[in-house]
This record gives structure tokens, sequence and C-alpha cells, in this order.
């Protein structure tokens, strides 16, 4: 009976023994099949690399569970064609051979532009003339990429208020700006310019009618409705007045012009006994022209009579002879022609004399016994022509009943004068005269210009405007041949 017992013991010992090692093996087995080995990029997948820098490979790692393998224990390769120095996209690709197997992974690389292009300004801030800020600016600049070159001729150009805006992009789509600043240089005052005269003689009681003025920036752009007048102008009170006109630009510049205004007591143009050392006589020569008709309407406006040596230079307005008679004007003989010529012999002037009376009497219905040698019986062109000559003339008219007249007054406007200056020559003239005969030419326009204001001073400062008549005092100069 007991060796029965052993037997059967020794046969559960066996069995027991044989499913533990059966257990051991599954188990182990099991084990292998729960080991996990990955093999992946360390970084992305897809990476960017600088135009011209250089690439670090971040690698890969394998992996079995938690554990990193060394790099001993497996083998790659890459196949690599990164070219840093052009845009593009790359491609990397790891060839790993681990534990008899390959594994093969693939990253993306594209190298891109990431600089902005430079853009060189060679003035900043640029300074233009102020009147020139609506023109285009010539800007002096060159713009640069580190990979297309020279792009200069990609710059746009936007102009904001006082600064221009330079602006490029590169092939890759980065964009520079630059602000140019602008300053101004010699920025102008405006100018003001008056609608007629400086100088403005009023009766007392008459009506003041502004005339007006323009303006321009100093540019030449008008500002005329920004002008502000002002003034305190008693009409019923003689004396003497400013207006004063006053503009300012968009820059600030200011610009003040005056305008003086003389009320005086007006006793009307005719003769005043106790004015008799005050008497102007107005000539004018070398018309009828383009400008005899303005100075008529002046002289009808103030009721002063004037003297006229007449011309035929220029036929298209000879007939204002008929209005120069019928408003009580002299009219007299100067030529026909206004030639030096007719000074090569008595008989040469008298011919031009008398065929310019006729054309007088024509006009007016009268000859006229007045007269002025071209050029005043003083000059001495006419010793190109004959010896002597004007002196015979003047024997020979004067014995014939002929009377010439000179001036003590000359406002030289024959030799360019402009209105200023033809004014200040015939007032100053006037001043010391007793009896001023004064010598203007109806076919000047600065003369037409200046003849109201010389008549309003002299209405203003009591003198008395006459023509001259067979009885006016002559004024002779010494004669010259």
């Amino acid at each position: 009976m007991k060796m029965v017992q052993l037997g059967i013991n020794k046969y559960r010992f066996f069995l027991l023994l044989f499913v533990v090692i059966i257990s051991f093996g599954i188990s182990f087995f099991l084990l292998r099949e729960e080991e996990i080995i990955s093999v992946d990029l360390v970084g992305s997948e897809q990476q960017y690399l600088p135009l011209n820098s250089n690439y670090i490979d971040p690698g890969f790692k394998i992996m079995i569970n938690d554990r990193v393998v060394d790099e001993k224990e497996y083998n790659y390769t890459v196949d690599n064609d990164i070219n840093v120095k052009v845009l593009g996209d790359y491609e990397l690709v790891y060839h790993i051979n681990y534990n008899d197997e390959e594994f093969v992974l693939k990253r993306n690389i594209s190298v891109v532009d990431t600089t902005k292009p430079v853009i060189n300004v060679s003035k900043n801030p640029v300074e233009i003339y102020y009147c020139d800020k609506e023109s285009n600016i010539n800007l002096e600049y060159t713009a640069v990429d580190d990979y297309d070159g020279v792009i200069t001729d990609k710059v746009e150009e936007i102009r904001e208020n006082d600064r221009i805006i330079l602006s490029v992009s590169d092939s890759s789509g980065n964009l520079t700006e630059v602000a140019v600043e602008i300053t101004y240089t010699d920025e102008v005052p405006p100018i003001i310019e008056l609608v007629g005269n400086e100088v403005v003689y009023l009766k007392k009681g008459a009506e003041y009618v502004e005339q007006g003025a323009y303006a321009s920036d100093g540019c030449g752009k008008s500002i005329d409705e920004d002008i502000k007048i002002s003034h305190n102008v008693d009409v019923n009170v003689p004396g003497e007045y400013e207006v004063i006109y006053e503009v300012s630009s968009s820059t600030g510049k200011t610009a003040i012009k005056k305008r003086t205004v003389v009320v005086y007591e007006y006793n009307g143009a005719s003769t005043n006994p106790q004015q008799d050392d005050k008497v102007v006589y107005l000539t004018f020569d070398d018309g009828p022209g383009v400008y005899t008709e303005e100075i008529l309407d002046i002289l009808a406006k103030y009721n002063v009579k004037a003297t006229f040596f007449v011309t035929n230079q220029f036929p298209k307005y000879i007939h204002l002879l008929s209005r120069e008679a019928e408003e009580g004007h002299t009219v007299a003989v100067h030529t026909l022609t206004h030639k030096w010529s007719i000074y090569q012999s008595v008989e040469t002037y008298m011919k031009d004399f008398n065929d310019m009376n006729d054309i007088v009497q024509k006009y007016t219905g009268k000859r006229t016994r007045l007269f002025r040698f071209p050029g005043g019986s003083s000059n001495t062109v006419s010793k190109k022509y004959a010896s002597g000559v004007v002196s015979a003339i003047s024997d020979r008219m004067t014995k014939d009943g002929y009377i010439y007249f000179d001036w003590n007054v000359d406002s030289e406007d024959a030799a360019g004068a402009n209105k200023e200056q033809i004014y200040n020559n015939v007032i100053s003239g006037m001043k010391s005269k007793k009896n001023a005969v004064v010598l203007m030419h109806d076919i000047k326009k600065h003369t037409a210009e200046a003849l109201e204001d010389i008549i309003n001073y002299g209405l203003a400062n009591g003198y008395t405007f006459k023509a001259l008549d067979e009885m006016s005092p002559t004024v002779h100069h010494p004669i010259n041949n």
C-alpha cells in the first residue's frame, strides 16, 4: 500500500513541474509580444529653413516601449539634397536598419525667404520749394533684396500729406515700407494787388465805392475770398483816410496792403481868380491812339480840359479829334507823320504841318494856330537834316501867326516811366511851377493809368486845370538848331 502511494505522489510532482514550466514559457512568450518598437522623427515633419542659413538636422529616435534605443544598436543613411541658396521644397529620407528590420522616414524642408528688402533713400527728409508742393517729387533711392537682387523698379510711391511712403515686396512677399518726410523751404507770403489806384480822391459828400483787390498765396493761387477789408472813411469830413486789406495764406503768412482815400472840398475845375498861380496845362502828344479814349473819359469825369498835339500816325483813331474838340479840349498840330525827315527844310516842315492841319479842320471844323515841334524846339536831331532849320521854321511860323509850345514839366512817359514814376514826376513838377505845362503822351498805357491820380491830387490841392489857347503863357526851350 505504501509503494503505490509513493508512485502517485511522484506522478503529481512531475505533473506540477510540467505545469509550471509550461506556464513560464507562455508567460515569457506573452512578455515578448508586449514589446512596442516605435521609430519617429524628432521635431516636425514639415520644417522651414531661412535662405542661406545652416540646416541642423534634429534626426529621429527609436523607442522600445519607454526605452530609447542607443545609436550603437542600429544603422541608418540619409538622402539629403537641400540647397540653402535656392528657395524651394526639399526632402530628407532616413533609411534605418534595426534588429534586421528596415524603417523609412521622410521630412519635408522648405527653404524660405524671410528677410525683407532694404530701401536706401539718399535724403530723408527731402526739402522742396513750397510752391512746388503739389508737383511730383523726384526721390533718389535704391531697393535691394537678399534673393531677388536690385528691385528698385518695383518700388511704389504713395504721397500722404507731408510725407512719401516707399514700399516694395520681394518675390516671397516680404514687404518693406519707408516713410520719407517732406519739409518746405522759401514759403512766400501772399500778394495783394489793389483794383484801381492806391490813392483815391473824393469830393466831400461823395460816395466811397470800394473797388476791391486781388490776392494770391505767393504761388499764384487765388485767395481773393479771404481778403479782409477795413476802413474808417468819412466822406463828410475832409481828410486823409486808410483802407486796409489783409489776407493770410494757408501756411499762416500774412500780407497787408493800404489804399489812401483823400476827401477834399471841391470848388470845380474852372478857373479861380485866387488860384491863377497854380495852373496846370495837361498836354498829350502823338495821338490819337489806343489809350486816347480812356484818357478822354477820365478828363470828362472831372470836367478837366487839356491840349492834344495830334498826329496821323494811327488813322484808326483819327476820328477821336472830333470828340476832343466837342468836349472842349484844344486840338493842336504836332506832325502828320512824326518822322524826323520833316526837318529837311522849312518847306518839308510846312507841308507836313499844313497837311495835318487840313485833317484837324476836317474833324473839328476849324484850323488851329497852335503847334509843338516834334522833339521840342530844343531838339538836336534836326541837325542831321538841315543846319538852323528849327530857327528858320520858328521865324516863319511866328510871322504867319502860329504859336508853338514846349513844356516845363516832363512826365517822362516817353522814356518808359511807369505809373508811379509818371505820377511823381508830374506832381513834383507842378509844385515848382506857377504855370505848369505838362508833357505826356496819350499813346502810353501808364499815362492813362496815372492820369486820374494826377487830377485828383491837383483838385485836392487847389490847382486849376486849363487847356492851352492863343492867350496862354508860352513855354519855350532854347532853340539848339
